[in-house]
């Protein structure tokens, strides 16, 4: 899908997203030791990049889109922001049960898989879109200054 360029560090960090969820999935199908090493691997992403990326939407492309429609009237973004206290959440208890050496349960990687797949593809195919046609090219470009890219073109991202 085209995304204006201002976006585009946002869906760079969403593919990333997408290997992590997929990689999550995965590891549900695998020993239990697997599930582990990709809860681990999850919370790495997340210290790493996920937290910023959740603040740059949160705090630079919602209030950006809030300044052209309510967004409280937007089904989508609500979920979006509910999905994002949900993945933080699962951050917190698989950080706390890794350090306890407590088991994670495949249903529940894979729970939080489907959930990080279900969430980029809503705001990829669903949110972004919207906030392109609402903001305009202007208000896309001051907005699209803000947002932090995980690398330069070309360069490999060790995520």
């Amino acid at each position: 899908m085209k995304r204006h360029p201002s976006l585009h560090p946002l869906s760079q960090h969403h593919h990333f997203a997408l290997i992590q969820a997929l990689e999550m999935r995965r590891a549900a199908e695998a020993p239990a030791v697997t599930v582990t090493r990709q809860a681990e691997k999850f919370v790495r992403f997340w210290h790493k990049s996920g937290h910023v990326h959740f603040r740059e939407e949160e705090e630079i492309l919602l209030p950006a889109y809030a300044r052209c429609t309510r967004i409280d009237k937007d089904a989508d973004v609500v979920r979006l922001l509910g999905d994002h206290a949900e993945i933080r959440a699962a951050v917190l208890d698989f950080e706390q049960r890794l350090a306890a050496n407590d088991e994670i349960g495949a249903e529940e990687i894979a729970r939080i898989g489907k959930l990080l797949h279900d969430h980029v593809r809503l705001e990829e195919n669903e949110v972004f879109p919207r906030i392109e046609k609402m903001l305009g090219e202007k208000r896309l470009n001051e907005m699209g200054r803000s947002l932090t890219r995980l690398h330069s073109k070309g360069e490999i991202c060790d995520i």
